[in-house]
């Protein structure tokens, strides 16, 4: 089993770099995992109105899919970086901290053999005009992002805004990691 996030605010190309990494890649198997669809299930307010609970249900169901998924290779477009970013900001909101749901959201770090960081830029996705709010939005959620890595001294491998470049440097460090994984390691 191996396991990787992508980790990054909205329209920093987490789906895009997944898609082309797959289509790349068609020699492995590999199950594409998306939280998206899981912050729209989830019973409590999410994204600008983050709180805490929502976080703790996040957990709950990323630690599910960890548990019980033996796909030979699993990944993710959000990782628990930033569930760790999401509920620093929830806290900041609510002037209150919680330590368990952070405890229990660093716990997730030990499924990922590899978590990637994709940083904003000031261009953005051709085929998007995202709102100046939610710029302002995505924007701000990086630095919750870039907190929590620093917070918790994450190992994370930052990858390139250029999607040749990102393509490369992700290729690169799964088919080390992949071949280390089928080899036992």
């Amino acid at each position: 089993m191996f396991r990787a996030g992508l980790s990054g605010t909205n329209w920093t190309g987490k789906t895009e770099t997944i898609k082309r990494f797959v289509k790349e890649h068609s020699e492995l198997t590999i199950k594409t995992v998306s939280l998206s669809s899981l912050v729209d299930r989830c019973p409590f307010p999410m994204r600008k109105d983050q709180t805490v609970e929502a976080s703790r249900w996040m957990v709950d169901q990323v630690r599910s899919i960890c548990e019980q998924d033996s796909a030979e290779i699993q990944l993710f477009d959000r990782s628990p970086v930033d569930i760790l970013a999401f509920t620093l900001y929830a806290e900041d909101r609510k002037g209150r901290s919680n330590t368990t749901v952070l405890e229990n959201a660093l716990e997730l770090v030990q499924y990922f053999d590899i978590i990637f960081y994709l940083p904003v830029s000031n261009e953005w996705p051709v085929n998007w005009s995202p709102s100046k709010n939610g710029i302002q939005f995505a924007r701000q959620m990086d630095t919750y992002i870039k907190k929590a890595i620093d917070q918790f001294s994450l190992d994370v491998v930052s990858l390139p805004w250029d999607l040749a470049e990102r393509q490369l440097l992700l290729s690169e460090n799964m088919s080390v990691l992949t071949t280390a994984c089928k080899d036992g390691r």
